[in-house]
């Protein structure tokens, strides 16, 4: 019995450190599965993601009307010579910090003294700039079910549903659907997402701008808009399209921080900024071709604030021929490009919580998900809290972060560290003067900006 029982315990602790070897490959297997998932399958994607999150409500509904309230062409012009020379620097700058550091601005921004907690600022505002997104979102939502309807040519609709207990439903329905798309992850979530999104989005805008410059009287609106006058370009028409840059391309040290930070080491950085802002400039020129023309067609305002897109465009809708199939095309259109940008800032949001209290994706993105309801469905009906948050994150909190952003990696990383990590696989080579920009003239920018809104007021 004795001889027959010894090769026991032998056999037992063979087949339990198989057993745990096995164990820790699966797990291991599974844990590089998920960092895995954590990246862009293609430049393409990348590239679709980053315009989906700089193409949104700033390039559609605040584009067109700063540039019809600043001067038309020479807000166009000068938007368009800023974007290259400060939004290029920018974007690639936070997407630099983000791949360098393989992290969100938590852990990005933790290369300097203080940064891990300065880093939360970022987030927070990502979530507070998500959460009044989420009610303008519900409003654009019951628009594109009131174009279906005809109800959008009231002239009261807007004020039926905005701030009131109705618009909670939609808020809940935006949310949700972010929430789905960011919960299956970067690939197949946010990936395919915007894949599919910006192309449709570019299409039917192109149809919408080649009727509105079509119609009986645009002309004055395409000359206005596309011909610079050298008289308008003043102080406040360069302010104006400065903030309107940081706005549109999410320059915040939170958004392109993180999607920088989900892009493989030998990827094209440099290029893919020039990409960008190439097609972010293209939505925004396009954009002002589908309202400005329109406008001026209909001998309306084309500076009317905020309310253009929800009040005067559905009065040009209305007095079209066939306009409720332009205005369905419209408000899905709209649909799409604030989807794109809602999916960012959740993502901004989850990758916090998977990163630093080392959360499942879908847990991270359901609580996430929860606190943007409550935070959304309170801005909601209550309208003076919701312009307050509007000011205090999209302007003063988005240039803070920005500035921060470029600190870290200028002054803490290091000019020459970040120039080498940004050209690292890049068909572009930047030289010496984006250090320069990087390092002086952006951050001065951006204090100009910050000194300006706090003095003067940007809107």
């Amino acid at each position: 019995m004795g001889e027959i029982t010894r090769p026991m315990p032998q056999f037992t602790s063979i087949f339990s450190w198989s057993l745990i070897r096995h164990i820790y490959t699966v797990r291991t297997t599974r844990e590089e599965m998920e960092r895995e998932e954590q990246r862009w399958a293609s430049t393409a994607g990348f590239l679709a993601a980053c315009v989906g999150s700089a193409v949104g409500l700033g390039n559609i509904w605040m584009f067109p009307y700063r540039a019809g309230k600043y001067g038309g062409g020479a807000f166009l012009a000068i938007y368009i010579f800023l974007l290259f020379i400060v939004g290029v620097t920018g974007l690639t700058m936070e997407w630099t910090l983000g791949r360098s550091r393989g992290g969100g601005p938590i852990k990005s921004f933790a290369v300097m003294p203080f940064g891990k907690y300065l880093g939360v600022l970022p987030t927070v505002t990502m979530f507070l700039i998500l959460s009044f997104y989420s009610v303008v979102f519900a409003w654009i939502l019951r628009f594109f079910v009131g174009s279906i309807s005809g109800e959008i040519f009231r002239e009261s609709f807007l004020n039926d549903i905005a701030f009131q207990p109705q618009s909670l439903i939609f808020c809940i329905i935006a949310i949700s659907i972010t929430t789905l798309i960011v919960m299956a992850g970067v690939k197949r979530g946010i990936e395919r997402a915007n894949l599919v999104m910006m192309p449709l989005l570019f299409v039917l805008l192109i149809i919408l701008a080649i009727k509105s410059v079509t119609l009986p009287g645009a002309y004055r609106g395409v000359e206005f808009y596309l011909m610079p006058d050298l008289s308008e370009m003043n102080a406040t028409t360069w302010l104006m399209a400065l903030s309107q840059v940081f706005f549109s391309l999410s320059l915040a040290g939170g958004t392109m921080v993180v999607y920088g930070s989900y892009q493989s080491k030998n990827r094209d950085l440099t290029l893919s900024s020039v990409a960008t802002s190439l097609s972010d400039t293209a939505v925004a020129i396009i954009a002002g071709l589908v309202v400005i023309p329109a406008v001026f067609a209909f001998g309306m305002e084309p500076g009317e604030g905020p309310e253009l897109i929800f009040v005067t465009l559905p009065k040009v809708f209305a007095s079209m021929r066939f306009g409720w199939i332009f205005a369905i095309l419209f408000f899905f259109t709209l649909i799409l490009a604030t989807l794109s940008t809602a999916i960012s800032l959740l993502e901004v949001c989850v990758n916090a919580l998977c990163e630093h209290l080392k959360w499942r994706r879908k847990k991270a993105t359901f609580l996430s998900a929860l606190l943007t309801m409550a935070s959304g469905s309170f801005l909601s009906v209550n309208e003076n809290f919701f312009e307050f948050i509007v000011d205090l994150s999209s302007i003063y909190l988005v240039i803070l972060g920005a500035l921060m952003a470029s600190i870290a990696l200028m002054w803490f990383y290091g000019s020459k560290r970040a120039r080498d990590e940004l050209n690292r696989g890049g068909r572009i080579k930047f030289g010496r003067w984006w250090e320069v920009m990087g390092k002086y003239v952006y951050p001065a920018v951006l204090i100009v900006i910050l000194l300006a809104a706090a003095l003067f007021g940007i809107g």
